[in-house]
């Protein structure tokens, strides 16, 4: 017969071997799966998901969502979250995190994640990620309500991760780096991702991202509300050194200073094969695709066009402010509405509003705008430098005038009314 001591060692020892029988998935309370790339957690319900965010241990794992997921406050064990649901944030600095990002894959298989409503407080990166070092893609979030600062539907802080074909709708507002999809971008990239949002802060405010040190945009889609005081734009409200290539924006834009249709301020980034037609009002600096575009050693805006209306005191159809910058092969069909203020004389260009400083000129080749439309005769604001060529509405909607300057009809554009490019007629 076993003595009591030796009772209890078997039972304590046939317990750990059970244990070790179940899948870590039994461990931690998921639908299915271990973690691993070959077997990832499966998220069926909110708790699932809410749970990927209760241990740092979880954070470097695989997920895939097999069911849609309805976040909605009101329904049955519902509620409005503080903070971000995943990767929390535990620095209280805009520009800074001190949290364990996640660094893992979900991938949404297409599902949907609705009526998410997160209330973040001032400082700390508020979404469904506060801190995304990892891999998020084919997920849909609808009907969104997000505050923060910074703050955005699925990152607040996207470092170093990716957001692939994934899509938001709803409303997201803050401060200081508010963004559709991703409140800070540093070296972060989207691609594939559309918005379809009402975004509102004071600064750096996109449709998609709203500031951070910059990163990659690629075949991203914004059609949007958009609204702040500073650096402000359809698509991003401020990058540094990023890259902006095959993006478009549908949008209305409004805030006070550095406002456009694509993007706010665009310093030292890379803006390719992209367009704005968007109706877009500030007080100060305002242009059709970008706000204030400065210093870049390439060229830095190939191939990309705004369409709409713009209204502001320092205004140009392509940029409001153009620093040390190479344009090529870019066009504005924009009206423009030149908006007094007080004691100043607004400065309005077909292209760009101010170019002021000679040496930090920024240099065009084939660019055009369309002067009848716009009523601008001059390229720039500001000086007299000829920058670009002003052409009638006809010929701005006439092929040969664009193939005649060695615009490329074969890979890159095609004609609609205005040049279009070629990609986004393949929509």
């Amino acid at each position: 017969m076993l003595t009591k001591r030796k009772k209890v060692c078997v039972t304590v020892l046939m317990g750990i071997l059970m244990l070790g029988c179940f899948p870590a998935t039994h461990l931690y309370g998921f639908a299915g799966g271990t973690g691993e790339p070959n077997n990832p957690y499966q998220i069926a319900t909110a708790e699932d998901l809410i749970l990927i965010g209760s241990d740092p241990n979880l954070l470097d794992k695989h997920y895939i969502l097999i069911e849609d997921i309805d976040m909605d406050p009101n329904l049955p064990g519902g509620r409005v979250f503080t903070d971000a649901m995943i990767a929390l944030d535990d620095s209280d600095g805009v520009s800074g995190h001190g949290g364990t990002a996640f660094d893992g894959v979900l991938d949404g298989q297409g599902h949907t994640i609705a009526n998410l409503h997160i209330e973040g407080k001032y400082g700390y990166d508020a979404g469904l990620f506060g801190k995304l070092s990892g891999l998020v893609k084919d997920m849909r979030l609808t009907d969104v309500v997000v505050s923060g600062s910074p703050c955005g539907a699925i990152a607040g802080l996207n470092h170093n991760g990716t957001i692939l074909r994934c899509s938001v709708t709803g409303q997201v507002s803050g401060s200081e780096d508010v963004g559709g999809l991703a409140g800070s971008n540093w070296d972060g990239s989207l691609v594939e991702c559309k918005a379809q949002v009402q975004v509102t802060g004071e600064e750096n405010v996109g449709g998609m991202v709203g500031g951070g040190p910059g990163g990659t945009l690629m075949r991203c889609e914004v059609q949007a509300e958009v609204s702040g005081q500073r650096n402000v734009g359809g698509l991003v409200g401020e990058s540094h050194e990023g890259h902006i290539i095959e993006c478009r924006t549908i949008c209305t834009v409004i805030g006070s200073n550095n406002v456009g249709g694509l993007i706010g301020v665009s310093d030292r980034t890379v803006i390719w094969w992209s367009s704005a037609n968007c109706k877009v009002t500030a007080e100060e600096t305002t242009g059709g695709l970008a706000g204030r575009a400065v210093w870049s050693s390439g060229p830095a805006i190939v191939n990309c066009y705004a369409q709409g209306s713009i209204a502001g005191s320092i205004v140009g159809g392509l940029v409001g402010e153009a620093r040390h910058n190479q344009f090529i092969n870019c066009y504005a069909a924009c009206e423009i509405i030149p908006l007094q203020t007080e004691g100043t004389e607004p400065l309005v260009g077909g292209l760009f509003g101010d170019t002021r400083i000679p040496d930090w000129a920024p240099r065009t080749i084939a660019c055009f705008w369309d002067a009848e439309l716009s009523a601008v005769a001059a390229g720039t604001g500001s000086d007299p430098l000829e920058l670009g060529r002003g052409f009638t509405t006809e010929q701005m909607q006439d092929e040969e005038v664009f193939r005649s300057a060695g615009w490329d009809f074969s890979h890159t554009w095609t004609m609609d009314d205005y040049p279009i490019l070629q990609w986004e007629s393949q929509k």
